[in-house]
């Protein structure tokens, strides 16, 4: 065989970890896929091991084709031949298509696609970086910020059997229905609709709630589309057609994208669907309470995956994934936030933690029952001076009376917060019965003690405030929850002064 590397310049296998990556959040398990550029199969060989029911491909190299043989199906021999006909099964697209020749792969991909049918692609990030260049790429940028959404993955194959330094983007493209059969598949059948009422779980978003909401988008994309043929109906007969330049009609009926008078674009049937699924899949966001014990950190990453679920199809079938997704990763969203909190109040002082200085290195610390926060109030401007002590004691700023309670401001205020989501969740505490340390504000005095959530707080006029755990026994479980996920053993002077005090 001939070195299938120096004779085939755009054969690049994928790596396994980068086909994890453009496979998650994906199920092929009984599902029809079809692989455009095959190559020796290591894409075929993933889907194969994860329950694809069939895999069809297309491998342009007669030599590579021979490492396909009992793997797949060979459908033909150039992609860019094969018609929709002959993937009207499919139910995926799974793609590394050539880098010289991506846009145009991943065009013809999408164009022979039936409705329904998910594309999975690699593509060189210049395609859509650079994308005004060439006629290809443009198309390429407009389909994807129509019918699908992109993620830059970086230099993935400089690694890789073969390697290259080129930056890769993973684009992912849905192929929704048109006329009539647009919305085919948007609903459940009457299975699926009693599997999920039977599969309701406290807290989780009610079946008759997402019925609901999947029936107002399908509504209002038809009744769009209704009112859009009427303005053009109704332009096209105002509009009085004249050979001396009087056809022009200074005023339009439609729905406008925003712009200046001669600049306005007619919304098209797909913009709006775009927009609205966008819409409705932020209302399904909220109303599942994702960030309700999520951490600052965590919030970050919870609203980029909910940026990346705007652009998934609106129906009944996605939602519920999504919904099982949020219900299977909560335990460890869960876990993250523990260590993000443990991690937070250790960041503060040296002195919070039992390492003290040593903290960052010694695996064998825990959080102490008192702690120190800084930069919690305003008192800790030095434009500010203190008189007095407690509910006697008053600011004054520039000789004039100023803050005589406790005003709270300062960016540790939201992250202590983020440590009491993190205590509800290991005590099985209710969140939304824990007052806000913000309710505090104006309410405390100086230099005295106030209770909020689990703890007991002090603040002081140099803008700092004190904790300490109420209960010992909650204390000693977020020390040994953190404990246990990274591995730690706790001093045994305090294991064995803990099991004191529990038998006592």
């Amino acid at each position: 065989m001939n070195n299938i590397f120096t004779d085939n310049p755009d054969f690049y296998p994928t790596p396994r970890e980068v086909i994890e990556r453009m496979m998650m959040d994906e199920s092929v398990c009984g599902k029809t896929v079809l692989e455009p550029s095959a190559g020796k199969g290591n894409i075929v060989d993933w889907l194969n091991e994860n329950g694809a029911a069939q895999v069809i491909a297309c491998e342009k190299d007669p030599n590579i084709r021979k490492l396909l043989n009992g793997k797949c199906e060979i459908i033909a021999d150039d992609f860019l031949s094969v018609t929709s006909e002959q993937v009207s099964h499919i139910d995926y697209i799974v793609m590394n298509p050539p880098f010289s020749e991506g846009a145009r792969h991943i065009l013809h991909a999408f164009d022979i696609a039936p409705a329904g049918c998910t594309i999975v692609a690699l593509c060189n990030d210049d395609n859509l970086e650079r994308g005004w260049r060439y006629e290809k790429n443009k198309q390429l940028i407009e389909t994807v910020e129509l019918y699908g959404r992109r993620e830059y993955l970086g230099d993935v194959f400089s690694k890789a059997e073969r390697q290259t330094n080129v930056h890769v983007a993973l684009l992912k493209l849905y192929k929704e229905g048109e006329g009539k059969d647009e919305f085919a598949g948007y609903f459940f059948s009457q299975v699926d609709e009693d599997i999920a009422n039977m599969n309701e779980r406290e807290g989780i978003m009610q079946y008759n709630i997402v019925r609901d909401l999947v029936n107002r988008y399908v509504a209002a994309v038809k009744l769009f589309d209704e009112t859009l043929a009427a303005a053009k109906k109704i332009n096209e007969t105002a509009k009085y057609p004249d050979a001396e330049g009087y056809d022009y009609i200074p005023i339009k009926f439609g729905t406008m994208t925003g712009g200046y008078s001669g600049n306005e674009k007619v919304v098209t049937h797909q913009q709006y669907k775009k927009e609205l699924q966008k819409y409705y899949w932020r209302i399904i966001f909220k109303k599942l309470h994702m960030e309700k014990y999520a951490t600052k950190q965590l919030r970050e990453q919870i609203n980029r995956f909910i940026e990346q679920q705007t652009n998934v199809p609106f129906t009944m079938g996605n939602i519920y994934r999504v919904i099982d997704m949020v219900i299977q990763t909560n335990g460890q969203r869960m876990q993250t936030a523990l260590l993000e909190a443990f991690d937070l109040i250790c960041s503060f002082s040296a002195d919070n933690s039992t390492a003290g200085e040593k903290w960052k290195t010694n695996a064998n610390y825990m959080v102490n029952r008192k702690f120190i926060v800084p930069y919690m109030c305003k008192g800790y401007h030095d434009r500010y001076v203190f008189h007095g002590t407690g509910y006697g004691g008053y600011c004054t700023k520039n000789g004039k009376e100023a803050y005589p309670t406790v005003q709270l401001e300062g960016y540790n205020i939201e992250q202590l917060e983020d440590v009491c989501k993190a205590l509800c969740y290991i005590t099985g505490t209710n969140y939304d019965n824990v007052s806000g340390l913000h309710c505090h504000h104006d309410r405390e005095a100086w230099g005295e003690w106030f209770v909020w959530g689990f703890f007991r707080c002090k603040a002081y006029k140099k803008g700092t405030m004190h904790f300490e755990f109420l209960d010992e026994d909650v204390w000693y479980k977020f020390n040994c929850e953190v404990a246990k996920q990274r591995g730690w053993a706790l001093p045994e002077k305090t294991v064995s002064q803990q099991k004191m005090h529990m038998s006592a």
